[in-house]
């Protein structure tokens, strides 16, 4: 992903003129499940420190900031309630964490608790309780089980298979390879195979750059801030969510700020048409680039030589360039198809400004900001967990096999509250995401700039 500060300094927070007010606000609707709730303030404590507020108690973390092992990510939450944030991505809930930092202060909300959001505090407990959050090796294990297999196919069709339909069959067999590998690192930097940060680092080396080809670290931090400042933009921050923005569309009126050049507004244009052909061809190459680009881990780049090796070994077993291009070009556009699931469950969301975004409550924005895939049981290892995008966004930690059974608890509370549990089908959910780049670059259109 490109550096976006270049495009924040290039423009100024602007709103469309009055005559176009009325379709972005069509556009840009509630659902109905919006409902603030205002951040608590650390009155009558030291202003020039910085505060972060966990289950009613203050914490300063003034001297920590800069040594926080998830980066900067904990800035955006000085002087707020990041209770639900600080228990859903540290690894056992952060319970061994907390107790290393001492309580400045205390507070309570100002307004009544939202009644979803306090029920799902609750699940949240008995989840803990029934030991959904324990990590599962032994399943995870026998995932990459899987993957191993899927490896020998492709050995096995390309050197033992002379035919060019068996060498594109070997490139489908690739695709699965890196899509499965894709979505094990995903669930292993959850912590949902290891407590363990030693050996999460380690697994992920083996899962990502041996064999996906990208950058764990890289992935990690951006998708760490994805979930924890999800489709929100901050003009005066400089600040997007880092994996709904790309250089190429705008698929919110929220983004159109960030785009300055003639060739971004071309594209646009056109965004509707290119979304699919981008994500397939350019998906793999733009995401192994810019996780290169950012990764000084020594581990990470041992592991990307040992990948490319491999692949120029496997290349070089087959007899010409078209075999080649073949073999490598199936691969690339199978595997274009996860960056694809990657962005369905989102892009037709609306985005928020970040102050907006905090002062809903944690639970019901993730809800409301997901699109679960209705698939069969027996697909779920094809979306690998994305299927269940409004569990995993609730509850990061708990393992992918149990995403059905926390789903069905987290319906019967939306279904209490009167929440909105949006889930369609693969194919509607990307009908939907280009109906909504098609409206945005409509909007774009009229936008006085």
């Amino acid at each position: 992903m490109l550096n976006i500060n270049e495009h924040f300094a290039l423009s100024r927070r602007t709103t469309l003129e009055s005559r176009t007010m009325g379709i972005v606000e069509q556009y840009n609707g509630t659902t109905g499940a919006e409902r603030r709730f205002p951040q608590p303030s650390p009155n009558g404590l030291a202003t020039n420190r910085k505060l972060v507020g966990v289950e009613g108690k203050w914490y300063d973390v003034t001297s920590f900031v800069h040594r926080h092992p998830g980066g900067e990510i904990i800035n955006y939450f000085i002087n707020k309630d990041a209770t639900d944030v600080f228990r859903s991505v540290h690894p056992k809930g952060g319970e061994h964490l907390i107790k290393y930092l001492k309580a400045v202060g205390s507070y309570t909300n100002s307004v009544t608790e939202d009644p979803f959001n306090r029920d799902m505090r609750e699940l949240y407990n008995r989840l803990q309780k029934e030991g959904y959050f324990k990590p599962d090796l032994r399943w995870y294990a026998k995932k990459y089980a899987v993957c191993l297999v899927l490896l020998s196919l492709v050995i096995t069709f390309v050197a033992g298979f002379q035919s060019s339909w068996a060498h594109g069959l070997a490139g489908v067999f690739l695709a699965l390879f890196w899509q499965q590998n894709g979505m094990l690192m995903h669930d292993i930097l959850h912590h949902q195979a290891f407590d363990n940060q030693r050996l999460t680092y380690l697994a992920g080396l083996v899962v990502a750059p041996l064999s996906f080809g990208m950058s764990a670290n890289w992935w990690r931090d951006e998708h760490w801030v994805h979930h924890v400042l999800l489709n929100s933009v901050s003009y005066e921050d400089n600040f997007v969510d880092p994996q709904m923005w790309e250089p190429v569309w705008a698929q919110n009126t929220k983004l159109f700020p960030l785009f300055q050049t003639h060739i971004q507004a071309l594209l646009i244009k056109i965004q509707h048409i290119i979304f699919i052909p981008v994500c397939m061809i350019a998906g793999r190459f733009g995401i192994i680039i810019d996780s290169m680009k950012r990764e000084t881990d020594l581990g990470t780049w041992a592991a990307f030589c040992v990948h490319w090796i491999a692949m120029a070994l496997l290349l070089s077993l087959l007899p010409n360039w078209e075999e080649r291009c073949l073999f490598y070009g199936v691969a690339m556009l199978g595997e274009g198809v996860l960056h694809i699931q990657l962005l369905i469950s989102h892009y037709s969301k609306d985005m928020y400004q970040k102050e907006e975004m905090h002062d809903m409550e944690f639970y019901r924005y993730q809800v409301m900001q997901n699109i679960n895939i209705t698939n069969p049981w027996w697909m779920d290892w094809f979306h690998g967990g994305l299927n269940f995008h409004i569990e995993h966004h609730c509850f990061p930690r708990v393992p992918r096999h149990c995403m059905r059974q926390v789903g069905s608890m987290i319906q019967e509370l939306c279904r209490k509250h009167d929440v909105p549990y949006d889930t369609t089908g693969f194919f509607n959910a990307v009908w939907r995401t280009l109906v909504g780049l098609h409206q945005a670059q409509k909007l774009f259109k009229l936008d006085p700039r």
